[in-house]
C-alpha cells in the first residue's frame, strides 16, 4: 500500500485540492499507488456485495485532468471485466455515465464508494461500450450474471484464493446461448435474437 502523502500547502488551489483528495482516498483504506505528480493512480476495487461482481478484485486506473475537479477524471479498469458500460479491451468506463453524475463537489472517494459500486450493481445495456455484453443482458439477465461470474473467475479473483474450475454446474454452455468468448469482443451487432451459434474469438486471439 502506498505511503500516506503529506498535504503541500504551497501548491496552487487546484493542486491542493488534488493533494487533499488523493490523501483522503488512501485514508479511506483503498490500496493505492500514485505517480509523483498525483495525476495517475491505480486503485484496488472490490466488487460490491450483492452484485454479480461480489468476490472479485479489480485494479482501476484513474487519470486526473488538468482542470480537476471541474472535469471528471478518466476511469479505466486495468483488470478485465465484463460489463456493458465498460469497454472490454481498453477497460474504459463510459464517460457519458460519469460526466452525467459528476460535480466539482465530488472527489475520488465518491468514485470508489458510490459511482463505481453503483455502476457494477446497475449495468445499463442501453448506453453500452461492450455491445455483446449489452446484448446478452437484454436477452437474459440471468445468463448475463452467469457470464459475469465466469469472467470474474478468469481475471479478477484474489491471488490467495484458488480459482475453481471455470465451468461450474449450471454454467455450461447451452446450445442457444453465446459463449464467454462471444461476449468478450465488442461488436456493433446488438441484436442477439438474430444470432445463433455465434463464434467470436477472445480479444487478442487470432
Amino acid at each position: 500500500m502506498a505511503e500516506q502523502l503529506l498535504v503541500n500547502t504551497t501548491l496552487p488551489m487546484a493542486g491542493r485540492r488534488l493533494d487533499r483528495d488523493v490523501n483522503r482516498l488512501m485514508a479511506s483504506g483503498y490500496r493505492t499507488t500514485v505517480d509523483d505528480d498525483m495525476t495517475n493512480l491505480n486503485v484496488c476495487l472490490e466488487g460490491p456485495l450483492g452484485s454479480a461482481y461480489e468476490g472479485g478484485i479489480w485494479t482501476v486506473n484513474v487519470t486526473m485532468p488538468q482542470d480537476y475537479p471541474l472535469t471528471a477524471p478518466r476511469v479505466r479498469f486495468v483488470t478485465k471485466i465484463l460489463h456493458p458500460n465498460i469497454e472490454f479491451i481498453t477497460g474504459l468506463v463510459c464517460m457519458n455515465v460519469l460526466k452525467q453524475a459528476w460535480s466539482s463537489s465530488y472527489d475520488l472517494v465518491n468514485i470508489f464508494e458510490t459511482f463505481l459500486p453503483q455502476l457494477l450493481r446497475h449495468p445499463n445495456p442501453h448506453d453500452s461500450l461492450n455491445h455483446e455484453a449489452a446484448a446478452i443482458m437484454k436477452h437474459s439477465e440471468k445468463l448475463f450474471r452467469e457470464h459475469v461470474i465466469l469472467c470474474m473467475k478468469t481475471y479478477a479473483m484474489p491471488v490467495n484464493i484458488p480459482t475453481r474450475h471455470l465451468v461450474e454446474e449450471g454454467l455450461e454452455k447451452r446450445s442457444s446461448d453465446l459463449s464467454l468468448s462471444d461476449l468478450l469482443t465488442d461488436s456493433d451487432d446488438d441484436d442477439i435474437g438474430n444470432r445463433n451459434n455465434a463464434h467470436i474469438s477472445l480479444p487478442g486471439s487470432s
